[in-house]
């Protein structure tokens, strides 16, 4: 086969704009920037050689992640793996057509169907022409996908019925400079290695643990990102996370787990290694309990307490991923699309939550009480500041975390697009996010209503929730299986993970720990039957990977996240116990038993 010309690919015309040519001034000892600003100038206009189109692009946008990443795994004692990573990540964005108008936004948009040069990763050395040869070919297969996309976007709608509610697919942004200082990137791998290994081991001290891991994951290196509106930002994006996961097995047969994540954006921000083997020690306890607890009954229907940990954690699901508003893509008429609505969608005005709670989402802050913020970060994955957003004020919604694909009412972005959406799109999510309420009572005294509700209505007991398994541990069949529940129940189709920690607290204050427990019914519209909120206020923080219920070990793109939250009780809320096919238990003991 004939070598392929380049002419062939792409013709760039056109003069680069003033603000382009500020970047040749600033940060100009950056081979990486340099070689990103001058590919985009090339790139501003661009039409294929050959092909009949003459869609002009209105927007390039090119984000490079330039990652030093070291893992490391153990489980029992023992190293079962370690891996470091250099790479270099390109996301390439082109859009035709106009603000108003553009190739995302449709089912297939971004599908590009003819022969192409994919360009998965780029060169690790600072070469000038190798890297600008890795962002041409990029930028290439994104136009002709854009092209291909729009066309597809203008034969759907020939084909149906006009919106009443046409809102532009892209809002305009500010044009931003900030070229931040770069350090060389520190990972100690031995020294995490053993450390690793060695909180690994304090689990075989459990015999009811099963199966077990701990995994660590360093992410240490700069993010880029320029575009043709002018921006061109580039600062320290690192990332360090440890998660540990422990499996057993009750006498029934019924799998029970439990599992910790922790995170910090600066490795002195990390736990100690006394504080995470504390942590750990304390899951192989909760297994153990587990494990000779007892299963819970079929149905509970009654009061419920949430204390502020697993407050935090519920809420991170039922508004966490319900303040984003997706647009529905556009499609054939007839065609069925996998999209799932926000549940607050139309509820702007609405009542969400008590009258004494208000929700803001503040990314700016860095810490709170003296403790790091690791929902902090000085730029989303467009390239927009965020900005603090007020969404719930005394329990009434006001608003949503936006990107800059415009919604009703919410025309430009607050800095929220954190995460890849679908077609074409950029996805909103959340930072920190602190849910403050008015009227507040201590925990204990809450635990005492809840046993006064429970006599009130004549129940021998309430619940109480200490921990939700939120990141969630188990595999995607169970997520698969938590969703089918959660919609044959008349909850959410984005099921709530369910409780690890969860107590029967009877009327003479004796709690007592059960296992087997779900949701059932619950959503965000559960939230508006929050009774009290407790004092006491604590901070839970996760690494949103956007896959469901933030799964452990899922996903690829990362977006720290924090929420500040108190405790709440619930005048009545359903749990159910699950229906799953028990496994036989092992036939002989582990052999550390």
């Amino acid at each position: 086969m004939p070598p392929v010309s380049r002419r062939h690919f792409l013709i760039a015309v056109g003069a680069s704009a003033p603000a382009v040519r500020l970047w040749a001034q600033e940060g100009k000892d950056d081979v990486v920037l340099r070689a990103m600003r001058d590919e985009l100038e090339r790139s501003r206009q661009l039409r294929v050689v050959g092909g009949g189109g003459d869609e002009i692009p209105y927007f390039i946008s090119y984000i490079l992640s330039d990652t030093d990443s070291f893992t490391v795994s153990a489980s029992f004692g023992a190293v079962t793996s370690a891996t470091r990573t250099r790479y270099r990540f390109p996301v390439i964005e082109v859009r035709v057509g106009s603000y108003d108008f553009d190739n995302t936004g449709h089912i297939f948009s971004g599908l590009y169907t003819g022969s192409r040069y994919d360009v998965e990763s780029l060169p690790l050395d600072d070469n000038y022409l190798s890297l600008r040869e890795g962002f041409w070919l990029g930028t290439d297969h994104a136009y002709k996908a854009a092209v291909e996309s729009i066309a597809r976007k203008r034969a759907a709608l020939n084909n149906a019925t006009a919106s009443t509610d046409k809102l532009p697919d892209f809002s305009k942004a500010d044009a931003v400079t900030s070229l931040g200082k770069l350090g060389a990137p520190k990972i100690e791998e031995a020294v995490w290695t053993a450390r690793v290994a060695k909180l690994s081991g304090i689990l075989s001290a459990y015999p009811e643990v099963l199966a077990s891991g701990v995994e660590l994951h360093l992410n240490q290196g700069p993010t880029y990102l320029v575009n043709s509106e002018g921006t061109a930002v580039r600062y320290p994006d690192d990332v360090m996370w440890c998660y540990a996961k422990a499996e057993g097995q009750a006498a029934d047969g019924m799998v029970i787990r439990e599992a910790i994540s922790v995170q910090a954006l600066e490795a002195g921000q990390f736990p100690t290694e006394a504080e995470l083997q504390k942590a750990i020690t304390a899951m192989g306890e909760h297994v153990k309990a587990l494990a000779h607890a007892a299963e819970a009954e079929s149905m509970f229907s009654g009061p419920v307490l949430f204390e502020p940990q697993a407050a935090a954690q519920l809420l991170a699901q039922l508004l966490g991923d319900n303040l984003r508003l997706p647009r529905k893509p556009v499609a054939e008429p007839g065609r069925n699309v996998n999209f799932f609505p926000s549940e607050f969608e139309g509820r702007i005005g609405g009542r969400v939550l008590p009258d004494w709670m208000d929700v803001i989402d503040d990314p700016t802050q860095a810490a709170w009480q003296g403790k790091p913020l690791v929902g902090f970060y000085p730029f989303d994955f467009e390239g927009v500041k965020p900005k603090p957003a007020s969404l719930i004020e005394k329990g009434v919604l006001r608003g949503f975390l936006t990107t800059r694909q415009p919604l009703k009412n919410s025309p430009a972005s607050n800095g929220h697009a954190r995460l890849p959406g679908g077609y074409g799109t950029r996805m909103a999510a959340i930072g920190n996010l602190f849910v403050k309420a008015g009227q507040t009572t201590p925990l204990a005294d809450l635990k005492t209503r809840l046993i006064q509700l429970c006599k009130d209505r004549d129940k021998p007991y309430g619940m109480l929730v200490r921990k939700l398994d939120f990141p969630f541990s188990a595999d995607n069949g169970e997520v698969q299986a938590l969703s089918a529940a959660s919609m044959q129940s008349g909850g959410s189709a984005r099921p709530v993970s369910p409780p690890v920690l969860i107590y029967r607290v009877y009327q003479d204050g004796r709690e007592e720990l059960v296992r087997g427990l779900r949701f059932r019914g619950v959503s965000s519209r559960s939230l508006r039957d929050i009774l009290a909120a407790s004092t006491e206020t604590t901070l839970f923080d996760f690494v949103n990977n956007g896959a469901p219920l933030a799964r452990l070990g899922a996903g690829g793109f990362l977006a720290p996240a924090a929420v500040i939250a108190p405790g709440l009780l619930f005048e009545e809320m359903e749990l159910e116990r699950a229906q799953d096919q028990l496994q036989k238990p092992a036939i002989v003991p582990p052999p550390n038993s």
